[in-house]
C-alpha cells in the first residue's frame, strides 16, 4: 500500500497582498485583516493562520499508520505460514506413525500365519465343518500376499512430492489404507484360526461322544447278553418246574375227585393246568430278551396258579390223616428245587430253623430243603415214579405227617461229606435224626433223609 503526501511550504515572510480585488477561482480563501492592537498601522501584513502549524503533525501520523499497517500485514502473513508449516509437520508425523503401525502388524502377521498353518495341518480331516478350514486357507494365502507388500515410501516433509497439503493428504490416505488393510487381514486371520480351532474341538468332542456312545452301546450289548443268558436260564428252570406242576396236578385232580372234592375247585385247577400246558407249547424268540422274559413270566405265573389251585383242592379233602393235613397247621420251611413250597409241622419247623442257623454259621451257606410235607397226591406220584421198593406206600410216609425232610445231595449231603457228618451228629440235639434204615448199610441208604421225633 502507498500513500502520496504533499511536502510542506518553505518558511519565510508571506508575500504582500496585491491591490485590488482577489481572484475568485481556486481554493484560496480570503482572510480579512486582523485589528492591530495599540494603534498599529493598517498597511502591515497579517500573521500566519493555525492550519499551517498542524501540517507536520498530520504527515507524521499518516506515516506511522502506514508503518503499523505494514507490520500487521507482515505479522499475519508470517503467522499463517507458521501455522501451515505446523499442520504439514503434524500430518507428516501421522503418516510415519501409520506406516510404523502397519509394519508392526506385518511382524505379528508372520507369526499369525505360522500359527494358522499349524492349525490347518493339525486339523486336517478333524473338523466338524470343513468349510472353516477352506476359509482359513484362503485367509492364510491373502495374509501371505499382503505380508510381502512394502509400505508407502514417506519422504521428508517439504521435499519434492510432499511439499503441499494435497501431497500430504494423498500420502496419508495411502499409508492409512495400507495399515488398515493389514489390521483387517490380521484380525480376520486370527478369527478364522479360532473358528478352525473351535471346529477341531467340536470334532474331538463329537469323536469322544461317539466313542462314549460306542462304549455305552457295547456295555449295553454286553449287559443285554448277560441278561438274555440269565433270562434263558430262568426260562429253563421255570419250564422244568411248570412241567412238574402240570404233571403233579393230574394226580391232584384224580385224587381229589375220588376223595369228593367240589367240582368248582377241581375245574379251577383244570383251567390253570390247561394254561400251563399252553404256556409250555408257546415259543419265544431266543435272541430277544423281552420275548424270553415274557415267556418265562408267563410260565412262572401258570406254575404259581397251578400250585395255589392244587392247595385249594387239597384243603377241601383235608381230614388230618397222613397226606391230608390242613395247611393252616403247617409252617413253611422253604421252596424245593421244583418251585413248590415246602412245609413241616410247626414244632418240627422251629427245630429245623435252629439247626439251620447253626449250620450256616458253620459252613457259610443255608441249610436248604428239597422236600418236606408230602401230600397224598404227591405220594401217589412218587410211588408211580420210583416204585414200591424205593418209597413208602401212600398214607404211611413220615413225609405225609410233615415230620420228615430231604436235603439236596448237591449241598454236601453224601456219606463221608462234612455237611452230612455234621447234620447227622448235631441234628439229634434238636430232635432231627438220621434213621437207621437210611444210614450207610441200613438197607435203604439215603444220606439226604432226616426225620423229626418229639
Amino acid at each position: 500500500m502507498s500513500f502520496n503526501v504533499e511536502p510542506p511550504a518553505p518558511a519565510g515572510p508571506p508575500e504582500p497582498a496585491a491591490a485590488g480585488p482577489r481572484p475568485t477561482s481556486g481554493t484560496s480563501t480570503e482572510v480579512p485583516d486582523r485589528a492591530q492592537p495599540d494603534g498599529a498601522g493598517s498597511g502591515r501584513a497579517a500573521a500566519p493562520s493555525d492550519g499551517g502549524s498542524m501540517r507536520p503533525l498530520v504527515v507524521f501520523l499518516v506515516t506511522a499508520a502506514v508503518a503499523l499497517v505494514g507490520s500487521i500485514v507482515f505479522a499475519l502473513v508470517h503467522a499463517g505460514n507458521e501455522r501451515e508449516l505446523g499442520q504439514l509437520a503434524h500430518a507428516h508425523a501421522d503418516i510415519v506413525q501409520a506406516v510404523d503401525d502397519g509394519r508392526a502388524v506385518q511382524e505379528d502377521l508372520t507369526q499369525q500365519i505360522a500359527e494358522a498353518e499349524q492349525v490347518l495341518a493339525a486339523s486336517k480331516g478333524k473338523v466338524a465343518d470343513e468349510t472353516v478350514r477352506t476359509d482359513l486357507a484362503g485367509h492364510v494365502a491373502e495374509a501371505k500376499e499382503l505380508g510381502a507388500t512394502q509400505p508407502p515410501a514417506v519422504p521428508d516433509s517439504g521435499t519434492a512430492g510432499l511439499d503441499t497439503p494435497e501431497d500430504i493428504a494423498a500420502l496419508e490416505a495411502k499409508a492409512t489404507g495400507w495399515a488398515t488393510t493389514l489390521r483387517t487381514t490380521s484380525t480376520t486371520l486370527v478369527e478364522a484360526t479360532k473358528e478352525t480351532q473351535a471346529s477341531n474341538r467340536e470334532w474331538q468332542q463329537n469323536r469322544k461322544d461317539a466313542q462314549a456312545e460306542a462304549r455305552t452301546a457295547a456295555e449295553q450289548a454286553k449287559k443285554t447278553a448277560a441278561q438274555l443268558k440269565t433270562a434263558k436260564t430262568t426260562l429253563t428252570k421255570v419250564t422244568a418246574q411248570l412241567k412238574i406242576s402240570v404233571r403233579d396236578s393230574a394226580y391232584t385232580l384224580s385224587w381229589t375227585a375220588d376223595s369228593g372234592a367240589p367240582a368248582t375247585v377241581r375245574s379251577t385247577l383244570e383251567a390253570h393246568r390247561k394254561e400251563g400246558q399252553a404256556a409250555l407249547t408257546a415259543a419265544a424268540d431266543q435272541g430277544e430278551l423281552s420275548s424270553v422274559r415274557e415267556l418265562g413270566e408267563r410260565r412262572e405265573a401258570a406254575r404259581a396258579a397251578i400250585e395255589a389251585a392244587a392247595w385249594d383242592a387239597r384243603a377241601t379233602v383235608a381230614d388230618g390223616s397222613n397226606g391230608r393235613l390242613d395247611l393252616d397247621t403247617l409252617c413253611k420251611v422253604g421252596v424245593g428245587p421244583e418251585g413248590q413250597d415246602q412245609y413241616l409241622r410247626c414244632d418240627a419247623s422251629k427245630a429245623w430253623e435252629k439247626l439251620g442257623a447253626e449250620f450256616e454259621a458253620k459252613f457259610g451257606k443255608p441249610l436248604r430243603v428239597e422236600y418236606g410235607y408230602r401230600p397224598y397226591d404227591w405220594q401217589l406220584q412218587a410211588l408211580n415214579e420210583f416204585g414200591s421198593g424205593q418209597v413208602a406206600a401212600p398214607g404211611t410216609s413220615n413225609h405225609g405227617w410233615a415230620l420228615a425232610i430231604d436235603v439236596p445231595t448237591d449241598d454236601g449231603f453224601r456219606f463221608g461229606q462234612p455237611e452230612y457228618e455234621w447234620l447227622a451228629a448235631n441234628g439229634p440235639e434238636v430232635g432231627w435224626h438220621h434213621p437207621e434204615w437210611a444210614r450207610a448199610g441200613g438197607g435203604r441208604e439215603e444220606p439226604w433223609h432226616f426225620e423229626y421225633t418229639e
